[in-house]
């Protein structure tokens, strides 16, 4: 079978998960057309999309269109994916229930909220890692310390100190399934005016006994934690989780926020990059950078080998121009790199 371009790969992925009503059009180009089904998995299963993707192939009632054994692989990560979800919710309530009696003013936030939220027809279509608590900034250690009260015990902590971290260690207990993440911010440092934590703890709201950022809230913290904190604006990511939780609130559907959003740099980024593939989600402004990022993406995506090399050395410079201006200003990376690169001895 010839191989299918990862271009053409990403747009059949882009209609199975599209709000739109393209049923029909779908049906006849999985029925007579080739489809490369290892490829669509290999993608969906780095965007950790593959749930979302039978989901919506069910939805449309397509996914007796799929090869039977995929439809199997993926109804069984699908099934896998509803329970793990259905657990983290229940913690999440247990959380949302001790933070409430000891007063903590606090906001679950990204995958978790949008769960809690019933954002999808089908909760098994969202993967999530951490449970993400955003908490005033005057009671941050005090719902620390809660949580170690009730079994959170371990920490993991990176191996360099940064100034001004958005959140504090992760906290795990060996009796839960989720580690939790209390949050100060959402955003690294120099971009924190864009989402504040006050504004985010003013306009939550609370569902399922779970407090919540707001629809606008949530559809700005999905956008701007990946193109920032994720570097996808720096770097010209594409990313279908994030624009999938865009879709599923509706923000299509919001043409006076999606018009306030383009006025911004990373939202104009974000907003180009989406529109390759879903021409629901497109900016009202676009910046030359943004045009410059969706061209090279989709010369990426059309001429892979010289695309990847071009990537490759774009990544080095960036990341060598990052590393120096940590080694110059970061007296913990200073102290990690010379113990473990010029100071490790032969035992």
């Amino acid at each position: 079978m010839k191989k299918t371009s990862t271009y053409t790969t990403m747009q059949l992925i882009a209609d199975i998960l599209s709000c739109n009503n393209n049923q029909e059009l779908l049906s006849k180009h999985l029925k007579h057309n080739i489809i490369d089904w290892d490829a669509v998995v290999v993608i969906g299963s780095k965007h950790l999309m593959l749930p979302a993707i039978y989901c919506k192939l069910k939805d449309k009632g397509l996914s007796e269109l799929i090869p039977t054994d995929l439809n199997i692989y993926l109804k069984e990560i699908t099934n896998i994916n509803r329970g793990r979800n259905e657990t983290l919710l229940s913690e999440a309530q247990e959380i949302s229930r001790i933070f409430q009696e000891a007063h903590i003013n606090h906001v679950f936030i990204k995958g978790i909220a949008l769960l809690a939220a019933q954002t999808y027809n089908d909760n098994a279509e969202r993967m999530i890692g951490d449970i993400d608590i955003l908490v005033a900034k005057n009671q941050l250690h005090a719902a620390f310390e809660i949580l170690i009260n009730h079994g959170y015990t371990d920490t993991v902590n990176t191996i360099i100190e940064f100034k001004n971290r958005r959140h504090l260690p992760r906290q795990i207990s060996k009796e839960k399934y989720g580690a939790i993440e209390i949050h100060s911010e959402i955003l690294r440092h120099e971009h924190r005016h864009l989402i504040t934590n006050e504004e985010i703890l003013k306009n939550k709201r609370i569902i399922n006994a779970i407090s919540i950022p707001s629809i606008e809230d949530s559809i700005k913290i999905s956008i701007l934690a990946f193109q920032i904190n994720d570097k996808a604006h720096l770097y010209g990511y594409f990313g279908l989780k994030t624009i999938y939780d865009c879709l599923a609130l509706n923000l299509m559907t919001k043409p006076h926020l999606i018009k306030n959003l383009s006025e911004e740099k990373h939202f104009q980024s974000f907003m180009e990059m989406s529109s390759i593939f879903f021409k629901e989600l497109v900016p009202y402004k676009s910046s030359i950078y943004s045009l410059i990022l969706k061209r090279y993406y989709i010369f990426k995506l059309k001429h892979h080998k010289l695309g990847f090399i071009i990537s490759s050395l774009i990544h080095t410079s960036i990341n060598i121009n990052l590393r120096l201006n940590l080694l110059l200003h970061n007296k913990s990376y200073r102290t990690h790199i010379l113990k473990n690169k010029f100071l490790l001895t032969k035992t």
